[in-house]
């Protein structure tokens, strides 16, 4: 977030993301464009994979278009098909006033990347083509039957996020991430705690994705995931604690804490009912990051 655009970019990531913008804005500065950028786009490509009143086809279109943009790969014709429809119908019809202002603002986005150091918008560019490829087929309504392919999906969309800020953080940070041996072995714990993050929402969601048409969580109980979803979490608790800042540890160590208490929630659901952590349970877990940081 460089520039003159540095307080408009701060205030759309607030409105999009509550307990995500806590993380990046405790990031040390070497990482957080990078992480600002990165969430904002895939954020994004999200909104229009969402969109339920556009027609399948045009959604895959439109995602096609912005896995080129966000990698790279786009020519002049193709920005200006994507601006179209991201600035018109497409906006207009998201819910929420800052889906739309974040899909009319994908080129500032885009920008954001540009901007950055040639490894880390390089290594931006191949989580994004990751990320979007797995939210095209959102677009298919999955109906996953096997473990292996809620997994693999869990992978694609957050996995691939844990080891793209572990190679972010040596990029950005060399010897002041982590221990250089670890590398490969913090790759892995990162990608495992990526993917508990997203079991968590999968089954926080799991009665709205139904109503969608979505099956994520294939056989398995629901209690099994659960067990998964925190097996997975205490990996990033061990991940965070090999880093080697304090904000390192602290933003990295949030988001598990934050998501082993959705988890707690979760086991204790009755019903449908929709899981959400009040404000004073996130100022608890952002005391209990503080103090298991130092």
């Amino acid at each position: 977030m460089a520039g003159a655009n540095l307080s408009a970019d701060d205030a759309l990531l607030r409105e999009v993301s509550r307990s995500f913008y806590l993380t990046i804005h405790h990031l040390p500065e070497a990482m957080r464009p990078a992480i600002a950028a990165g969430y904002l786009l895939a954020r994004a490509s999200d909104s229009v994979a969402d969109t339920s009143t556009a027609p399948p086809a045009q959604r895959r279109a439109v995602l096609g278009l912005m896995r080129c943009a966000a990698t790279g790969r786009a020519d002049a014709d193709d920005l200006e098909r994507l601006f179209m429809q991201l600035s018109g119908p497409l906006a207009q019809a998201q819910p929420k006033a800052e889906e739309y202002r974040l899909l009319r603002r994908f080129g500032d986005c885009l920008l954001m990347a540009e901007e950055l150091p040639a490894q880390q918008r390089t290594l931006v560019r191949e989580v994004l083509g990751t990320i979007i490829a797995a939210q095209a087929e959102d677009t298919e309504a999955p109906q996953y039957t096997e473990a292996a392919e809620t997994l693999r999906y869990a992978d694609a969309v957050a996995g691939c996020v844990g080891v793209f800020w572990t190679r972010l953080g040596y990029a950005a940070m060399g010897e002041q991430f982590a221990d250089p041996a670890e590398q490969e072995l913090m790759e892995q714990a990162g990608l495992r705690y990526g993917r508990g993050l997203q079991l968590i929402n999968m089954l926080r969601d799991e009665e709205e994705d139904a109503a969608r048409g979505r099956r994520y969580l294939a056989g398995a109980s629901r209690e099994l995931w659960c067990d998964r979803a925190e097996r997975y979490l205490r990996d990033g608790v061990d991940y965070a604690r090999r880093l080697r800042t304090f904000r390192l540890r602290f933003a990295t160590l949030l988001p598990a804490l934050l998501g082993l208490r959705t988890l707690r929630l979760l086991r204790r659901r009755k019903g449908a009912e929709r899981v959400k952590i009040s404000r004073a349970a996130v100022y608890r877990c952002m005391l209990a990051a503080l103090l298991r940081s130092l």
